[in-house]
């Protein structure tokens, strides 16, 4: 997000765009001029969806947080989003809040409002906000519609805050109702966020509406004024997250204050297009000590069914809807999983387990010149590790404590023990250094043990920043 407006935006404008501009102050309609092509019950319509949706539309400046050179670095953005509550929640893109610290939240009749982040899901692209006026009130919320019923075609609205300049409306129709990431665009075309694969779970609505920076976490509406989709990406067309995804994960991250999925351990892919099957999807890997490896699934296998539900990928475009089934499986509770093997169609049991995140939130640690996180089981699996334990850097200061060790210490290393004592997280590394720093005035050495890949190393840090006892000599 840095000091831009967040959201990817294209310049573009066509004649197929009916662009609709009001002002926050404007009167509904101020300003709408009537093609002389366009409908009149069109414009009605239009007007109609402008009127019931504007008191919730806002727009959203955020101040958040990035970590890099091991510092806390804080970036301010904008974007978009729409209150859902008559409470204050609202919802917008997890890439334009997840990492605020500070939001203030701009209202259509120009009242700023401070709020609060509740909860965000990086996977779908969410974040949820909640408002926090001086006084108690209630607030004109927003409807969902119903985005499982939307047709190629379908007049749409996009709505929100283009570069931060005023809040405004865009016109378009539904170009393609399950837009997925092409496969041309490679593994470094996917849209990730903080590590997440959002594409797995989320399929786009795509649309003509002109998107511009600015309106990530803006509502995509029917021409009832409904939200069916909140709009996050432009690359030709824009794609929206469908309005039912975005509205299961807010109300779980509004009654939780997350959301939780379930985790299998399977790497799936799409039937051969030579393969005789119908039906099923073909697991292309199983992670060891995972539910489906305990369970005896295998690469290879085709699985037909999961929780007794009928399972058909022969697509991209299908992949997501299996994704979301994959994870929203009871945690902690035996499914049926029906394989076929060597033409025999066999039964398995799975135990899906708790996903949890895959990138836990950082914290720079001053008196080591780091940023650090806390390893994730999925983390954990991914880099190869026996376990959680240890404090994962993900940047270092260059001049810091630890980049002026011998050797120093790398993003990705792992460390494990500090003057022999085990370091199971980041709250036991603070807590150890307080310790070890408290009443000192001079940096303290330490023997730190790290691992880097499958080696082990030990090095001196003098742990504790040191002042500058000549305040010109920082000028």
């Amino acid at each position: 997000m840095a000091t831009t407006v967040t959201g990817i935006g294209s310049r573009r404008f066509s004649a197929t765009h009916r662009v609709v501009s009001f002002l926050l102050l404007s009167t509904c309609g101020a300003g709408l001029t009537q093609p002389q092509d366009t409908p009149a019950n069109l414009r009605a319509m239009v007007d109609s969806a402008i009127t019931k949706m504007r008191p919730a539309l806002v727009r959203i400046r955020v101040v958040s947080t990035q970590y890099r050179d091991g510092r806390e670095m804080k970036f301010q953005g904008v974007g978009s989003g729409a209150i859902i509550s008559k409470e204050g929640y609202l919802i917008t893109n997890h890439h334009v809040a997840g990492h605020g610290v500070r939001m203030f939240c701009t209202l259509w009749n120009r009242e700023e409002i401070e709020a609060e982040l509740v909860g965000t899901d990086a996977l779908a692209d969410i974040s949820i906000l909640k408002l926090k006026p001086d006084k108690p009130r209630e607030f004109a919320a927003a409807e969902f519609g119903d985005s499982s019923k939307i047709s190629v075609g379908d007049y749409v609205l996009a709505m929100g805050s283009p570069m931060a300049l005023s809040q405004s409306v865009t016109l378009g129709i539904i170009s393609n109702s399950e837009m997925v990431m092409p496969r041309l665009f490679g593994p470094f075309g996917r849209l990730r966020l903080d590590g997440e694969d959002v594409g797995t779970v989320v399929r786009w609505i795509g649309h003509d509406a002109a998107i511009y920076g600015g309106n990530s976490g803006g509502p995509l509406v029917n021409l009832k004024g409904e939200i069916i989709g909140i709009n996050e990406i432009s690359f030709g067309l824009g794609g929206a997250i469908p309005g039912n995804l975005a509205k299961n994960v807010a109300e779980q991250i509004i009654a939780h204050g997350k959301i939780r999925r379930s985790w299998v351990g399977i790497d799936v892919q799409p039937l051969f297009k030579n393969s005789k099957e119908e039906r099923g999807v073909l697991i292309g890997g199983v992670i060891r000590d995972s539910p489906a490896a305990k369970a005896g699934l295998r690469s290879g296998d085709l699985l037909l069914q999961l929780a007794d539900v009928p399972i058909t990928v022969r697509y991209d475009e299908q992949m997501p809807d299996f994704m979301r089934l994959a994870a929203n499986l009871p945690i902690g509770k035996t499914v049926a999983a029906l394989i076929l093997r060597d033409g025999k169609e066999i039964t398995l049991s799975v135990e899906p387990i708790d996903r949890g995140e895959l990138r836990p939130k950082q914290q720079e640690v001053k008196a080591w010149g780091l940023t650090v996180r806390d390893l994730s089981a999925l983390l954990a699996k991914e880099m190869k590790r026996p376990n959680q334990d240890g404090v994962l850097v993900t940047s270092v200061r260059p001049g810091g404590p630890s980049g002026e060790a011998k050797p120093s210490l790398n993003s990705q290393d792992v460390l494990i023990e500090v003057n022999g004592k085990p370091i199971k997280n980041v709250r036991e590394l603070v807590e150890f250094t307080d310790k070890l720093t408290d009443g000192k005035t001079e940096p303290v050495p330490v023997i730190a043990t790290f691992e880097r890949k499958a080696a082990r190393y030990f090095t001196v840090v003098n742990v504790g920043v040191q002042e500058l006892r000549d305040p010109g000599l920082e000028v």
